[in-house]
């Protein structure tokens, strides 16, 4: 056998030698539960380990609790609630309902067993139009992807329904995005959050101005935006709060998903001293403990090695909770450093990030970062968001660093919404621009965010305004 045939053969077999202890596999299994299920099996290692107890301080203070707040609920994601709520959408999506009275009357009980999607069908039938109108804006609600947002091709719906892709964009522009939630049927995220701001008040006024004029700007401290976008700094400061209430996502509940009730792993809050503050709220195995009334014991034969066992179990439980915690604090403590303005100022304020980014800098592997995350919800400053939304993918810039994957895409739209009607500006020459402005995206990048966005090709773009310039000449 030569060198290379022993060496091969060593690293196969090294390869091959790796053992899961059970202590391992329980902290995964854990690590990977959300807050409820992780009572739910905290709850049944009690019943059936003797040598685990809750703390007698900490039930007296749980049976208080309760009967100062019988009415109290989990924190909740409610799909029907938030279709009434208007402009406090964003907040009341992600907030208890137990924490504010509502009063609704027999018609809105009945509507609030609707989902989104049958409310925004109904919406429509209720609404006077031409039928062709009409099954245009019916097929453009059932093509609406899970956050609410049109991003199909309008020519392709144009065909199904014998028409123009103009006639499709009417529909969507002049019925759809006029149906309750507002920003639904948004082809991108500045739309959808101008959707929200149709307001004539000061507030609203100055933040469209800050998203039409100002998105590159957004992070920029109160002071300096204030004197950019030239608006008193009390004002901006009311723009931003009425900002931070959007709601990105507007379909969620769009296919009639059932009420998903849910518990925060990590809570972010805004201190007064502009700090972010970092909790892992324990919950329901809160003074979960090792019981002392058998220590010392001496048991023998086959209780003895129920109770040798027990004992491993609790310690491997007590030992998984501390590091479960310890994960969720360090990957907690990184999101607050790292996605801060996103936390501040909403999605606009998103930057960039990977697992993999998050596993090397708390030092974890991408496997427990994804575990850490998964079907997991975080309390923040704009209300109780799924921890995969802090993730996002970038683009490389010149200088080696990365750009939020949203603010390309508004650049692609800006550049296409800027060129002249006869002369429509191709995806290479969108690419060229970008590049030129140190953004790293080739052709087919662009070409990819551009349908993402609902826009047409530049073809399509030229034969719709020498359609449009021949009409303007007949009539």
């Amino acid at each position: 056998m030569t060198k290379a045939q022993m060496s091969t053969t060593l690293s196969h077999k090294l390869g091959q030698r790796t053992i899961l202890t059970p202590q391992l596999a329980q902290s995964l299994k854990l690590l990977a539960m959300s807050s409820m299920e992780l009572e739910g099996y905290i709850e049944d290692c009690l019943e059936r380990n003797p040598l685990l107890e809750i703390a007698a301080d900490i039930q007296v203070q749980d049976l208080a609790a309760e009967r100062n707040d019988s009415d109290a609920q989990d924190a909740r994601i409610d799909e029907k609630e938030w279709q009434h709520e208007g402009d406090e959408r964003w907040e009341s999506v992600y907030q208890a309902p137990g924490g504010r009275e509502m009063l609704v009357d027999s018609d809105q009980q009945c509507h609030d067993e609707l989902s989104l999607g049958e409310s925004l069908h109904e919406q429509i039938n209720c609404q006077p139009m031409q039928e062709s109108e009409r099954n245009i804006a019916h097929a453009l609600i059932d093509s609406l992807d899970d956050d609410g947002y049109f991003r199909s091709a309008p020519s392709e719906l144009a065909t199904s329904f014998n028409t123009s892709a103009t006639q499709v964009i009417d529909v969507l522009e002049q019925i759809v995005q006029e149906l309750e939630p507002a920003g639904i049927g948004s082809r991108d995220l500045t739309e959808c959050l101008l959707l929200q701001l149709a307001g004539d008040d000061q507030a609203s006024k100055i933040a469209r101005r800050l998203l039409l004029h100002f998105s590159e700007d957004l992070l920029d401290d109160d002071i300096s935006l204030a004197r950019k976008a030239g608006c008193m700094l009390e004002d901006l400061q009311q723009a931003r709060q009425r900002m931070r209430r959007l709601d990105a996502f507007p379909g969620h509940g769009l296919r009639g998903e059932p009420n998903i009730f849910v518990r925060p792993e990590i809570i972010f809050r805004r201190l007064n001293s502009g700090d972010i503050e970092v909790e892992v709220p324990q919950s329901g195995w809160r003074g979960v403990r090792i019981s002392k009334q058998w220590q010392g014991h001496q048991w023998e034969g086959k209780d003895g090695v129920f109770m040798k066992a027990a004992a491993q179990e609790a310690k491997w439980l007590m030992h998984a909770l501390d590091q479960r915690s310890d994960t969720l604090m360090r990957v907690g403590v990184f999101l607050a450093q790292h996605q801060r303005a996103f936390l501040e100022h909403g999605i606009l304020g998103l930057k960039p990030l990977t697992l993999q980014d998050v596993a090397e800098q708390v030092q974890l592997h991408e496997s427990t970062i994804s575990r850490v995350t998964n079907e997991k919800y975080a309390h923040t400053p704009l209300g109780l968001i799924n921890m995969r939304c802090f993730f996002s993918s970038g683009v490389a810039v010149r200088g080696g660093g990365m750009i939020s994957v949203h603010r390309v895409q508004q650049r692609v739209k800006t550049l296409i919404q800027s060129e002249p009607a006869d002369k429509p500006i191709s995806d290479q020459a969108i690419a060229d621009r970008l590049m030129a402005e140190g953004v790293k995206v080739a052709r087919r990048t662009v070409g990819k965010y551009r349908e993402q966005l609902g826009l047409p090709s530049s073809s399509q773009r030229k034969r719709a305004a020498l359609l449009a310039r021949t009409t303007q000449v007949r009539r």
